[in-house]
């Protein structure tokens, strides 16, 4: 009992970090750290608030409201069974202009929402500066090939394709090792999937469609960059990082 009330000690301890924090990667740090002790230790949410609104269930913007492409609706959703959260689009026609934008906005308890919007944003920046790179180097390489936007956009869909497939499975990875060590598996609370169908929103969310792999070569080197790239990092380097 002493051993489970230093880890609950421990974590509110890691919670106030991030909440405190100035620094993102410390915060995210934190709050990844946190939630890694609660699921070894199995160890509820209720059981380190510190406050009556830490349990309440909240929403949190992770997007602007813009054109929402395929690759960031799908980066969504991988992020959401990842997190424990749910997600949603919210729908606005911003002044002056007559097309709607949709935002991306996660749903679940505070922790959880903040983290996921984290993850999000690191993983958003890292799909867009490697894909970017990968294009330099596809017509480096093949110089003779004429650069038009049609090229272009098959080798970042391509390349986007296997990225994400890629950190999906990394995070599967992760749910699968925490299920063979821990007997623990990562799952949306009740409470939050209650409140999200209450909501009507599950009806109408329809998933991203996928293009087309039209480029093998760029679809494997995404999968094998989103597999390999350090998602806990606040900023991504030149070069792919080992998580």
């Amino acid at each position: 009992m002493e051993r489970n009330e230093s880890i609950i000690k421990k974590i509110k301890g890691l919670l106030a970090i991030a909440d405190d924090s100035k620094n993102d990667e410390e915060s995210q740090s934190a709050f990844v750290l946190a939630q890694k002790l609660m699921m070894k230790h199995d160890i509820q949410q209720s059981e380190v608030d510190t406050s009556d609104d830490k349990q309440e269930i909240t929403e949190g913007q992770a997007t602007t409201y813009k054109k929402l492409f395929w690759w960031e609706r799908r980066l969504a959703r991988i992020i959401s069974e990842n997190f424990k959260v749910r997600y949603y689009y919210n729908n606005k026609i911003l002044y002056g202009e007559s097309h709607t934008k949709r935002s991306i906005t996660f749903f679940g308890f505070k922790s959880d929402v903040l983290l996921s919007k984290e993850m999000y944003i690191l993983a958003y920046d890292a799909i867009k500066k490697y894909c970017e790179r990968y294009v330099e180097e596809y017509y480096a390489n093949n110089y003779y090939e004429e650069r038009s936007k049609a090229k272009t956009t098959e080798i970042k869909n391509s390349y986007m394709s296997g990225f994400l497939y890629g950190l999906e499975e990394k995070f599967n990875q992760q749910v699968e090792q925490m299920k063979q060590e821990y007997g623990l598996m990562v799952i949306t609370p009740h409470e939050v999937s209650k409140a999200y169908e209450e909501m009507g929103i599950s009806s109408t969310m329809k998933p991203a469609k996928m293009p087309t792999i039209t480029e093998i070569q760029a679809y494997q080197k995404g999968y094998t960059e989103g597999e390999k790239i350090d998602y806990l990092k606040n900023t991504i380097d030149d070069d792919v990082e080992i998580f």
